[in-house]
């Protein structure tokens, strides 16, 4: 059997997180989707992340976890590169699929390395910023050094390409899995504790924002969109769901726009998320930029209409089952999101394709065509 072994450089940095999740996902399906032929295992000597604690330890090496606290993966780093490079060598290691990007690989010579790239933020804003020059280097430096490299869509593989000329033979494209949750009673239990919950943050219908907010994920373009839309705040508050709380900036920006009383913010748990897209009158996506965009996928699993921005990987991810406008005009978004929610017809439609449409992308289908890219790798 095959020794594919997942580096500890995400599961160092993230508790819980997208990317942490996708290798979990890869490394617990491999040797039962490549029917015994490859059996994956993590080598994170000192690692903050919590889903690989679900793993049996014969899947995971050398692993002490660690609350996360600032400066904590630089600390961990030099101990975890000593470390890795003795387990892996235990480990007999067949091939080594790099979790992030480093300078120097942990992997033994002459085995085959796989990296993923999952968008090419680093280098957009590399044009703005000095700082991010030196990450562009070393991510850079990291894909060139794998023998064969994953894009996670075909936008971040036209980007690859355009910024780093990477041949287009040494890359495939692998969709992400999804999976937030299909089990009837944790959805049902989800849409009870919202119902039932009187300190919800509005009783008015809702249009539903969720994740990040600064930057490129374009929340101001949103709020001015929804401001000027006496329809849209005569009828729907904004609720914004995510891990930070409205900053001071955008309550200033809130108040000029004397949407005080109309902009909720919520965080919570996956239930809570659950019961805040199944209720939403509409799920909105402004964001210029994205390497996939989950939570589009998520908002269609729970009947919730889609608006998203034209650009990059969305429209790859949502097909038709959004509809777009562009995430830097106002009166685009404005529009799109008017005409959606105004028309029962086209929102009943959308609800229905999202559901088509997320059956498309499985950790199964992920984990199966990333198979195909190490079984290419190992015969060489």
């Amino acid at each position: 059997m095959k020794q594919i072994v997942f580096d500890y450089q995400v599961f160092a940095m993230q508790t819980y997180g997208g990317v942490s999740r996708y290798y979990f996902e890869l490394c617990s399906r491999l040797q039962e989707l490549s029917n015994h032929e490859m059996s994956g295992r993590i080598v994170a000597p000192i690692h903050v992340n919590e889903y690989i604690q679900k793993l049996p330890k014969s899947q995971l090496a050398g692993s002490f976890r660690f609350k996360r606290f600032p400066g904590a993966w630089r600390l961990a780093h030099p101990f975890n590169q000593f470390l890795s490079r003795k387990l892996l060598s235990q480990a007999n290691a067949n091939l080594v699929h790099e979790t992030f990007y480093s300078q120097h690989s942990v992997a033994p010579k002459k085995c085959p390395t796989v990296v993923t790239v999952y968008d090419m933020l680093f280098e957009e804003q590399a044009k703005h910023s000095h700082a991010y020059q030196s990450l562009l280097q070393v991510k850079k430096k990291a894909i060139e050094r794998a023998d064969r490299v994953i894009c996670i869509s075909e936008s971040t593989k036209r980007e690859l390409i355009k910024f780093l000329a990477i041949p287009e033979s040494k890359i495939s494209t692998i969709h992400l899995g999804f999976e937030l949750s299909t089990d009837a009673s944790v959805i049902a239990n989800a849409n009870n504790k919202f119902v039932n919950d009187s300190k919800k943050s509005t009783t008015k219908p809702y249009l539903l924002h969720v994740g990040y907010r600064a930057g490129y994920k374009n929340f101001t373009t949103l709020l001015k969109a929804y401001a000027a839309s006496d329809y849209l705040k005569n009828t729907f508050n904004l609720v914004t769901f995510g891990p930070n709380p409205l900053t001071r900036d955008e309550r200033q920006l809130i108040d000029e726009l004397k949407l005080a009383e109309l902009v909720k913010y919520e965080s919570g748990s996956d239930d809570k998320l659950i019961s805040y897209y199944q209720s939403a009158a509409a799920f909105i996506h402004p964001s210029i930029y994205e390497g996939f965009g989950i939570p589009l996928l998520e908002a269609m699993q729970f009947g919730c209409p889609v608006l998203c921005s034209d650009t990059t990987s969305m429209p790859e991810v949502a097909g038709d089952a959004a509809n777009y406008f562009d995430p830097q005009s106002i009166d685009s978004m404005r529009f799109a999101i008017e005409k959606t929610v105004a028309d029962s017809a086209e929102k009943a439609l959308q609800i229905q394709r999202g559901h088509e449409r997320v059956k498309q992308f499985s950790w199964n289908k992920c984990t199966l065509e990333t198979i195909k890219v190490y079984q290419q790798l190992l015969c060489q």
